[in-house]
């Protein structure tokens, strides 16, 4: 009698891909990928939390920064922070934002957000670059169309002793910001100080307070602060003074004001390169530090 044939219910083993050459370079096209993959996503974890790169249209910084510059900024020092929105779309992002490994002093040449756009420049996000002459406490006064910080007659050029000829440009007291044109001195702005105020001192300090939220009105002499009548004011942020180099063209906080801290992005850094319209490449100006 026959015996039938067992038939294994097991599946039968894959086949074994090939070991040949095609499976190697599919192997090493899969490294590649990873690499270019991780090489991309650190250098976006750069850009966003350690090093921006910024173009400089303008003159204001003169000669420490070029036009045709193009300076690497560093945003450790001051304020870690995230993209608040998916780039080239306004598709919100969960924002982090994490204390900077410094802190702000007088002669860091700076990046910031503009504080008022709708005052002199129609759009938001509006960048500049300055020199951070004033910090929070110090006293600021313009005399002569002149700023003097502490006291001192702030120079030309950020460490040049004031000799009579390194003085910068004035400004035409009725063109400069409210806060000055008093010529009184006045406290540049800190978390919790305060001051005493009536429909004068509100009226100059108006952008500053509208920035922190609050409405500023006025009824037969009174003083309204979010709608509630005011004979005090306690600031919530604190703020420095931002100067341009070239005072000469530079618009900067003597028209504007003060700048909240809050607003700063980084501080620049290094010249990473430089080209002029006319001349090309600026080849010795590039990778010098900006101080």
């Amino acid at each position: 009698m026959d015996v039938p044939e067992q038939v294994s219910s097991e599946p039968s083993a894959p086949a074994r891909p090939d070991s040949g050459p095609l499976s190697e370079d599919r192997r090493r096209l899969r490294i590649l990928v990873r690499i270019l993959l991780i090489t991309g996503l650190v250098l976006v974890l750069v850009r966003v939390f350690i090093l921006e790169p910024y173009a400089i249209p303008t003159g204001s910084m003169r000669p420490v920064i070029l036009e045709g510059d193009v300076i690497l900024v560093s945003k450790l020092p001051y304020r870690i922070r995230s993209l608040r929105y998916l780039p080239f779309t306004q598709t919100p992002l969960p924002y982090l934002e994490l204390p900077g490994l410094g802190h702000l002093e007088r002669g860091d040449v700076v990046v910031f957000d503009y504080p008022f756009p709708s005052e002199i420049n129609p759009g938001e996000g509006t960048q500049y670059v300055k020199r951070a002459l004033a910090i929070a406490g110090d006293t600021v006064q313009l005399v002569e169309g002149r700023i003097r910080v502490n006291g001192r007659e702030v120079p030309s050029r950020w460490g040049v002793e004031e000799d009579g000829r390194n003085r910068r440009a004035p400004v035409i007291p009725e063109q400069a910001s409210r806060l000055f044109r008093a010529g009184d001195p006045v406290v540049t702005p800190f978390k919790g100080y305060e001051i005493q105020i009536d429909s004068v001192i509100a009226e100059r300090w108006r952008l500053v307070m509208e920035g922190e939220g609050y409405s500023v009105g006025f009824r037969n002499h009174i003083v309204f602060i979010g709608g509630l009548p005011a004979t005090r004011y306690t600031f919530k942020r604190d703020y420095f003074l931002a100067l341009g180099d070239n005072s000469l063209i530079s618009k900067d906080s003597r028209y504007f004001g003060f700048v909240p801290y809050d607003n700063l992005i980084g501080r620049a850094w290094m010249i990473y390169w430089s080209r002029d319209p006319d001349d090309g490449v600026r080849w010795g100006r590039i990778c010098n530090l900006i101080r």
